[in-house]
Order: structure tokens, then sequence, then C-alpha cells
């Protein structure tokens, strides 16, 4: 059988290559064979490949030196298997390699999901290795996958990043300031806040020119300002940065027009991954990283995990039946095909209205 691969060179991001593979249906014991059928491509991906050595992510898919592969969330059927436990025909989502077919040893197995055991991944963050098993007699509803491919990973961490920062009183911030303001994280994020709404915060978008009648018209931000307007921000109001793209030049840009009034500073992603690079010293808080996987297994120990997860779910399926109309989900068909419109997310010529959904079946 044959497959295919997309590697990107780990040391620059612009290189990239198809591989043919060949597949071979011949399984050790509790191993089951995946065909991916479909997933998802957001600037979330392009993090992945930007932090990659730095938090992990091309541990998860080895690939020959130089190459990685990048992770995506998706859905995938099993067509063999040889895990007592597991049949072919099953379908299952979760975390899943850029290629159109992967082999798992599940462990941990219940009826609705099950953890890859791969000895490779014993160490890696849980929230990555837990995969849903779907009911036979689940009905097909491609918009709600769909969905669940373009925002649960985004929108899990957007509900962690709320739950930390009301866990903390958003450390005596007024202004809370979203960078990259029209990421499905950042959107995500303003719709919680507008859901949990405290009369004395103001929730602040920061995009780029061209997509500011966008966020604005999504209606959760309460102000929205281009990132050439930064000066436009009260230096007498405590303020929480929130960074979603890692742009060096706005985080330095805010920080010294802000001074004393940041009082605190996170780093989520790195969507602008050219233009990261280390801030240096700068006035206000020193800048913090947010791990999402680390607050989830806090929440995890303290609610369980399927607790954790209904949550997610709940403010997610609240948020496709009232706030999505803007969405227009594009399927893509094919290796070459997806490979450009990867290139087109990471050199930020995405439209943030459009869902890209994979399928590699042509």
């Amino acid at each position: 059988m044959q497959g295919t691969v997309y590697h990107l060179n780990k040391a620059d991001i612009r290189q990239s290559k198809i591989v043919n593979t060949d597949i071979s249906e011949t399984l050790a014991a509790g191993e089951i064979l995946l065909s991916i059928d479909k997933f998802a491509l957001t600037a979330n991906n392009i993090t992945y490949a930007a932090t990659g050595d730095i938090i992990g992510y091309w541990q998860f898919y080895p690939a020959p030196a130089p190459w990685g592969i990048v992770p995506v969330w998706g859905f995938a059927t099993v067509i063999a298997s040889a895990c007592d436990g597991i049949k072919a025909g099953e379908r299952l989502y979760g975390f899943l390699p850029f290629a159109s077919h992967i082999t798992m040893r599940p462990g941990k197995i219940k009826p609705g999901s099950f953890i890859d055991a791969a000895e490779h991944r014993a160490k890696l963050p849980p929230i990555y290795n837990d995969y849903l098993r779907l009911a036979p007699d689940t009905p097909a509803n491609t918009r709600a996958e769909d969905i669940q491919m373009l925002f649960q990973p985004l929108f899990a961490t957007s509900f962690l990043l709320h739950d930390f920062f009301m866990g903390e009183n958003c450390f005596g911030a007024k202004n809370i300031i979203l960078g990259s303001a029209s990421s499905k994280t950042a959107m995500g994020l303003a719709r919680l806040f507008a859901r949990y709404a405290s009369p004395d915060r103001t929730v602040i978008g920061l995009t780029s020119t061209g997509n500011k009648a966008f966020v604005k018209g999504l209606g959760d931000y309460d102000q929205t300002l281009g990132y050439d307007e930064i000066s436009a921000l009260p230096t007498d109001t405590p303020s929480l940065y929130i960074d979603m793209s890692g742009n060096a030049q706005v985080k330095r840009a805010l920080h010294t027009h802000l001074g004393d009034a940041m009082v605190y500073s996170c780093a989520v992603g790195i969507s602008h991954w050219d233009q990261f690079e280390e801030p240096g010293d700068m006035p206000g808080a020193k800048p913090a990283f947010f791990f999402a996987p680390d607050h989830a297994l806090r929440r995890r120990q303290d609610w369980g995990g399927q607790v954790l997860q209904q949550k997610i779910g709940t403010e997610l399926i609240d948020w496709a039946k009232e706030g999505m109309s803007w969405l227009e989900v594009r399927p893509t068909h094919g290796m070459e095909n997806a490979a450009q419109i990867f290139a087109d997310i990471r050199d930020g010529k995405a439209n943030p209205q459009i869902g890209h959904v994979i399928s590699l079946d042509a």
C-alpha cells in the first residue's frame, strides 16, 4: 500500500518535501494501522513547527534528520488491527501526523477512548496522547466534525487561559489585550471573556489593519486596534497582554508604551514565527510562557479528565451555535494542495474567516 507524508525542515520551516511511503499492513501484536481521513490546518500547526524542538512536538512522529513531521488534529479510520479491543472500521479523533497513515499501539483502552502507548510517547504531555473512539452509531455531522478539528485544540487553550486568568483575578488588570486577535485561540478567549464579562474589564483586540473590520464584527472585543495604534492605549490602566503571535516588535512596543501599567505579559503562541526573537529587557512585567498542557494536567487532577473535556466541549458547542456564522469551511484534497495551504498560513496569507480541512483521498 502506498502512502504520503509531509516533511518539514526543523531548522528552516520554509523548506519542505512530500515523501511517498510504503505502508505495511503486517502489524506487531497490539498495533493498529490508521488511514487518516481528514485534518485541519491552522496557525496552531505553525506554532507546533516553530516550537518543535523547544516544547517537543517533533518527538511525536519522528522523521530522519533534518526533517520533522508536523502534528495535526483530525479523524482517522482503523484499517487493520492486531490489538484486542480495537476493530478494523472504527473511527477516532485526536492528534495525528501530517500524513496519510500512522501505526499506533493502543493502551488504557476504554469504550470511548484509548492512548497511544508507543514507548517514544510515554513522557510526552498526556493531553496529546488521548484518542476519542467514535461509537459505530454516531451520526455523521460534517459541520460539527470540521469545527471540532479547527477549533477544539485551540479552544481548549482558550478555555485553559480563561480559567487561569479568572483564577488569578487577571492579576488586577482592567485592560485585557489580546495579540493576533483574529487567531482562533484569541477569538475563543475573547468569546469566553465576553460571555463571563466583568463590567470593570475591557477586552482589546490587537490585529493587522486588514483584519480590523473582521475582528470588530465578531462582537466579542470591546475595542479593536491595529498594531500601529498601540499608542492609543491608556498608560494609567493596569493591563494584561496575552501574546498569541510571538511578534517581538509588538511586544516591545506594548511594554515600552505601557511601562509599569503592564502588570502581566503572557506568551502563548508563535504564529508570527518569522518575527519571533527574545525581546530583551523591557519595562513592565517580565513575559511568562503559558503551556496549556501543564494547566490542563492541574485541572485533570482537580476535576478529572472527562469533566474537563465536557466543560471545554460545552463551551465550544455553545460558541458554534451562537457565534460562528462568519466561518467558511473550505475542504481541500491531496497532499500537494495541503502543502500549499500550510505554506500560505506560515507566510501570513490565510484568511481568518476560512477554515481549511484537508483530506488526502485525491
